[in-house]
């Protein structure tokens, strides 16, 4: 017997009585050929695919080729089959996998596995695909839309602690414990005063045994929950998940998720998704410079455009974006006015040639020598008036507090970068419009057509490569349906030729197998053309 490096199905060209040949069993015009070519042109092993690089001379039985699993993977999540056991299940009966796989039939655990342990190389998969993309001009690189959605996790809500939850879940513990404690007691003397009765005897069944067994119930709970708390205050972290360690309890106007936050960067030109990354935070602040410099990289961009909602909006992330070349589109938050109806900031005038404020009644404000820190942390140089102008100012009652003798103002040292946004957001209100425009195609596609609102697996590491298998199935479809099968194969040729470490019987293999019909393929994924009103 030869040794292989991997399990090898059955010749497509192999005569049978019924079909002739399993290549019968696919039309021309199918659409699995595209996923067929699309992996046969990956260097699964330069990606970081297990086994990928296993040799024949290699003793033991063969493993999964991951070209083969991939194929069954990209299959399923283009299908809504996702289930280890369903995708088990249709490469027995279906067809199309019987054909994609060459009969081969992976057990479950064997495909639950793939995508569990190949994550990184899932996400090395779809960084792929984006190039790709932008080597076949479907990519922009010059406006993206930034923006985060809530994904349900594999637990539930009430499997998530916060701090001040097992407080509350120890408080009452101790109340009923107090409570059943009383109830022994109320026993013990009830039953010391009835005669003729052997209290030792009674005390260890009966009620007061249930009683007994329940208090000691309460007691392992109230353990538990102390000892939950003193790790979460050992930890600093301000949840607790007991199913999924990296899922977090995530609100958002009002609404709880137990899950992650999906952030996807989307290219102003198709709405492809070029960047994205999973995160367990339910704000979106701090996410604006790093999601707009990982694209700005992928992309080789000099500059970029990125367009995001008022929830990325933070000073120090401007300030890094315009750093790197990255010219930030947020909307302004509104200032809030002091409770008191005393003048607020944007009453004060700046005059950067003087370096100075001007008040509202024209008195000049002066910087003061030193530097301060402010509670957010931002470094600040204050302005302060002079007290006998204060003093003396008919506006005085609405400027000051009432123990102030003069009116200060702290201005970042970065002002500068926020004056500059300012006057940028001014004229953005088209491009604000075609912001939810933008992002919100991708997350609706995937929620609403494709049924994916949930991840499958726990763990931040198996979510993020569960999401980049949603998000190049989405990129593929997507793709296909631009483009047209035969606008497709030849540009992806024209691409592939270009890039290192191609050879050319792949082209071919490409070409052949990319040079089907069209009009299957429109017919499946169409709803992919147009963006779906869903919020994410």
């Amino acid at each position: 017997m030869t040794n292989r490096p991997f399990k090898t199905g059955e010749s497509r060209q192999q005569a049978s009585l019924l079909p002739p040949r399993i290549e019968d069993y696919v039309g021309p015009d199918n659409p699995v050929r595209a996923i067929e070519g699309f992996v046969c042109a990956l260097d699964l092993a330069k990606l970081g695919f297990c086994h990928a690089d296993r040799g024949a001379e290699e003793a033991g039985q063969p493993p999964y080729d991951p070209a083969d699993l991939l194929k069954l993977y990209l299959y399923g999540y283009i299908n809504q089959i996702r289930s280890s056991r369903r995708l088990e299940r249709e490469a027995c009966r279906n067809l199309e996998l019987i054909w994609l796989l060459k009969s081969l039939r992976p057990g479950y655990r064997t495909i639950a596995n793939f995508r569990k342990e190949n994550w990184q190389a899932l996400k090395a998969a779809n960084r792929k695909f984006v190039l790709l993309a932008r080597e076949l001009g479907l990519v922009g690189g010059a406006i993206v839309a930034i923006d985060g959605s809530f994904f349900h996790g594999d637990a539930s809500k009430a499997s998530i602690f916060t701090r001040r939850r097992l407080k509350e879940q120890i408080a009452k513990l101790d109340k009923d414990i107090e409570a059943y404690g009383k109830s022994l007691d109320d026993n013990d003397a009830a039953e010391a005063k009835k005669p003729g009765r052997n209290r030792r005897n009674c005390s260890g069944g009966g009620r007061g045994g249930d009683i007994g067994a329940k208090v000691a119930e309460l007691m392992a709970k109230r353990s538990r929950a102390a000892a939950d708390l003193a790790r979460l205050e050992e930890s600093g972290e301000t949840q607790l998940s007991k199913t999924d360690p990296d899922a977090r309890l995530l609100v958002k106007s009002g609404q709880g998720t137990a899950g992650y936050n999906v952030q996807a960067v989307v290219d102003d030109k198709h709405k492809l998704i070029v960047a994205s990354e999973v995160v367990n935070d339910s704000s979106d602040v701090g996410q604006l410079h790093a999601m707009a410099k990982v694209t700005k990289d992928a992309l080789e961009a000099k500059t970029l455009q990125a367009l995001a909602d008022e929830g990325y909006y933070n000073s120090s992330e401007l300030k890094a974006c315009e750093d790197d070349g990255i010219v930030a589109y947020v909307p302004v938050p509104e200032v809030r006015q002091p409770k008191d109806g005393r003048f607020g900031l944007k009453e004060f005038s700046y005059d950067p040639a003087a370096n100075v404020y001007r008040c509202p009644a024209g008195e000049l404000l002066r910087p003061i020598d030193g530097r301060w820190q402010n509670t957010s942390g931002r470094t600040e140089v204050r302005y302060a008036s002079r007290p006998k102008a204060c003093r003396t100012c008919s506006l005085k009652e609405r400027c000051l507090s009432p123990k102030a003798l003069i009116r200060t103002i702290g201005r970042w040292e970065y002002e500068d970068v926020l004056e500059r946004y300012r006057a940028r957001m001014q004229g953005a209100d088209e491009l604000m419009r075609r912001r939810s425009a933008l992002v919100e195609h991708p997350f609706g596609t995937i929620k609403c057509r494709a049924g994916y609102r949930h991840f499958l697996v726990r763990g931040f590491n198996k979510v993020r490569g569960e999401w980049s298998l949603m998000a190049l199935c989405y990129n593929l479809s997507r793709v296909i349906n631009i483009l047209g099968i035969e606008q497709f194969v030849e540009r992806i040729a024209n691409a592939l030729s270009s890039l290192p470490r191609v050879p050319t019987a792949f082209l071919n293999l490409i070409h052949a197998a990319l040079s089907r019909s069209w009009a299957s393929y429109s017919q499946q994924f169409a709803p992919c053309r147009q963006a779906l009103p869903c919020t994410s």
